[in-house]
């Protein structure tokens, strides 16, 4: 009978331990892992490159470009067959063009989709300084991510915002992320898987990420060049004139 009650109360406390694991823990752990938070608060601009493909443009190249400088502004551009789709948010307001759909002048964005993108410009992340940030966290336990029994993390980082992060309970790398928001009153979910992590200046990037989203279906995105503190002309965050 002692023995049975040792199992049961060890059973319980081994469980109670697990999500005794908090999530303030577990994000110490991961921000150690990707550099530390002292260097990654001295990132003051981050430039990134990559390839993509994508199930919805089937054997075409496409090129990304994200330039972003901290709290300040972000730019992102895809090009593909001759022709750039940009995306920009500078401060409190936004621009875009998408000549796919005929839209080759700037138009504004709407409050949601800045208020989106703007994470964009948050160059060291979720976790980084979250509290300031005014994100709350939740451990949720763990779950299966291609294999590996990830720690699960609820990211509330808005009444129209909130992220799942998925950390590798060894390396302590997010290798998973889904982001739930409402934009323009119209719920989208995007998934993200990461791998082949490596350093650049210190720091820890993942170099590949498998996206799926309502947009673009299927996508892989490689990176091929990732510059941390690049000089960046912040004139490129501006809205250029009609033509």
């Amino acid at each position: 009978m002692r023995k049975s009650l040792f199992f049961v109360f060890t059973f319980l406390f081994l469980n109670v331990f697990a999500f005794a694991q908090t999530a303030e823990d577990l994000i110490a752990k991961h921000i150690a892992a990707i550099g530390g938070e002292a260097a990654w608060k001295k990132v003051g601009s981050v430039k990134m490159e990559a390839k993509i493909t994508s199930d919805a443009a089937a054997g075409m190249s496409i090129v990304w470009t994200m330039t972003a400088v901290r709290d300040k502004g972000a730019r992102m551009d895809v090009a593909v067959m001759g022709m750039t789709q940009v995306a920009v948010v500078n401060g409190d307001k936004g621009w875009a063009t998408n000549p796919f759909a005929g839209q080759t002048d700037p138009e504004p964005m709407t409050a949601d989709q800045v208020k989106s993108m703007s994470d964009m410009s948050d160059v060291d992340g979720t976790y980084v300084g979250y509290k300031e940030k005014g994100y709350t966290v939740e451990y949720v336990g763990t779950e299966d991510v291609e294999g590996t029994e990830t720690h699960k993390i609820k990211v509330k980082k808005s009444e129209t915002k909130t992220e799942y992060s998925f950390l590798d309970p060894v390396t302590f790398y997010e290798i998973k992320n889904i982001q739930v928001e409402t934009i323009d009153g119209k719920e989208t979910k995007t998934e993200s898987v990461f791998s082949d992590f490596k350093q650049q200046d210190g720091l820890t990037f993942p170099f590949s990420m498998q996206q799926t989203n309502p947009m673009m279906g299927n996508t892989t995105v490689t990176m091929t060049t990732i510059t941390v503190n690049p000089t960046i002309d912040e004139k490129i965050f501006e809205m250029p004139a009609k033509k």
